[in-house]
């Protein structure tokens, strides 16, 4: 079971102090990303100084982050996502990629980001490394 030094988000008023300041549209979009988020499974928010930082039983998968456009993150993934709101994939491990997003309208929050983010949660779980490499 993964630890964490960082505070964790109890209810989500904790998420409150990362939503000030910000256009209502990327807070709506913010709320939605969360919900989808639990709709996966068990999650661990954490609060961390920027970003808020999703984590599973044994790893981070996914980072987001509140901005005026929308939301920025990444999404961590056994393989690269070739999409328009994914705008960089980096190498993380030899199984895994960090793809990073950025989302600026609802329709970008649909049934293919939906999939993506249940994949990073199985990442968070472990699930990848029952996977041949």
């Amino acid at each position: 079971m993964r630890t964490s030094k960082w505070p964790v988000a109890s209810d989500d008023s904790d998420f409150d102090p990362y939503l000030v300041g910000h256009p209502t549209t990327s807070v709506t979009l913010f709320r939605r990303f969360i919900e989808m988020a639990r709709a996966c499974g068990p999650v661990t928010f954490e609060l961390q100084n920027g970003p808020v930082v999703l984590c599973g039983k044994r790893r981070i998968f996914a980072a987001v982050t509140v901005t005026d456009r929308g939301l920025t993150g990444h999404l961590n993934v056994p393989r690269e996502l070739e999409d328009r709101r994914v705008r960089k994939v980096d190498p993380l491990t030899r199984r895994l990629f960090m793809n990073g997003f950025l989302v600026t309208a609802s329709s970008d929050l649909d049934e293919t980001f939906a999939q993506w983010l249940r994949e990073a949660w199985g990442v968070g779980n472990g699930e990848h490394l029952s996977r041949p490499v």
